[in-house]
């Protein structure tokens, strides 16, 4: 029998976080799937557990390839899938009990929609601390809003698989920011987004993610954004107002962009490393940065350093150094006295009641002591 819904689940040395997983599946309210977990060339014991849960029930299925990252393993088991509904569904994140049976019946519902996200759920790696929860409201017509960033985590949509047919599979050529491309391709061939406005996926912070280059980051990111306000080939009959794609300011796009990718490098404790992206974020002709604009940083240094939103006294210990350092280069490299201190202002949100006062205070004090004679 064909099953309603496809859930590709791409796997390489997820040992550690892959039963959850797995488990949050097999827990679902909405009975009418298949797993297809993708083995990307897995030299831990991965390999024997999807092997459990395949002798367990047959809807689960194992396809083998060599480590060829996350794009081809979801092209893998997009070849695979037999359902009318796609999910991807990463190794170390997890679907509450109920997220399949909300979102298929959004989108039987409304047959007019391309796909269905939902809200999501930040968790510490522990899995211990799951405040930080994201209830996203847009929906309809996303094109705009993906050409200036990614809206949502690849798990917490439901794609119907003809859609994938019509738009192509995931990018190979980019080293990051697949899923973006993807959605963006599919907002731009007309498809509506649905939107069920509660948290029905949990999305693990794991600080393993930081081995990533964020300059590598920035450029896959700042290529998704190219392509987002350009023509792009790849996409058959385009929606008539996306054909020449998005008409805002690509600068002001790339811009905010560059400054999140910071975050990722103060985060794994480089300062240098954070200045050197920050130049290749002036590489566009030294465009006019303000304060305000450094505000970007904050939910990447959190997201980065697997914190929940709003735990100062965790996460402080491990930016504020790196920030601090960055912050006073970045003030140096622009000539803006006060530059620093105005944007650490806003990076804390100084205006709003917070943990670790006490942290932010001496920080304060060292900038002041370093902006002000």
């Amino acid at each position: 029998m064909t099953p309603t819904v496809s859930v590709i689940i791409p796997c390489h040395n997820s040992e550690p976080t892959l039963i959850d997983t797995l488990e949050s599946l097999w827990k679902q309210t909405f009975r009418d799937w298949e797993a297809i977990v993708v083995n990307d060339g897995a030299t831990d014991n991965s390999v024997e557990i999807i092997d459990i849960y395949e002798a367990k029930n047959p809807r689960f299925k194992r396809i083998d390839q060599d480590n060829k990252g996350l794009a081809s393993a979801r092209n893998a088991g997009i070849a695979a899938a037999r359902g009318e509904f796609v999910n991807f569904l990463d190794a170390d994140d997890l679907l509450l009990p109920d997220m399949l049976q909300n979102m298929v019946r959004k989108l039987r519902d409304d047959p007019s929609l391309a796909a269905a996200c939902c809200g999501w759920t930040y968790s510490d790696t522990q899995m211990q601390d799951q405040s930080w929860v994201v209830t996203p409201k847009s929906e309809g017509q996303l094109f705009e809003k993906l050409a200036h960033g990614n809206l949502f985590p690849c798990h917490s949509v439901l794609l119907r698989r003809r859609t994938l047919e019509h738009v192509g599979l995931f990018d190979c050529s980019l080293r990051h920011c697949h899923d973006w491309d993807l959605w963006l391709r599919v907002a731009r061939a007309g498809g509506r987004f649905g939107c069920v406005p509660k948290p029905l996926v949990i999305y693990r912070m794991v600080r393993e993610s930081l081995s990533r280059n964020p300059l590598t980051f920035f450029e896959a990111g700042k290529e998704v954004i190219r392509r987002g306000h350009h023509p792009d080939g790849r996409v058959r009959n385009p929606a008539g107002e996306f054909k020449q794609g998005c008409k805002c300011s690509m600068t002001e796009v790339m811009l905010e962009w560059g400054i999140r990718c910071v975050g990722f490098a103060v985060a794994q404790g480089d300062a240098t490393r954070a200045s050197q992206l920050f130049e290749a974020v002036l590489e566009r002709g030294d465009p006019q940065i303000t304060p305000k604009m450094m505000g970007a940083i904050r939910n990447t240094l959190w997201f980065a350093a697997a914190v929940p939103q709003g735990n100062w006294e965790a996460l402080w210990p491990r930016v504020s150094q790196p920030l601090l350092q960055f912050l006073l280069k970045a003030e140096e490299r622009l000539e803006i006295p006060g530059f620093a201190m105005q944007s650490l202002v806003q990076i804390i949100g100084w205006h709003k009641p917070m943990s670790g006062r006490g942290h932010l205070s001496a920080l304060r004090r060292k900038i002041m002591q370093r902006v002000l004679p």
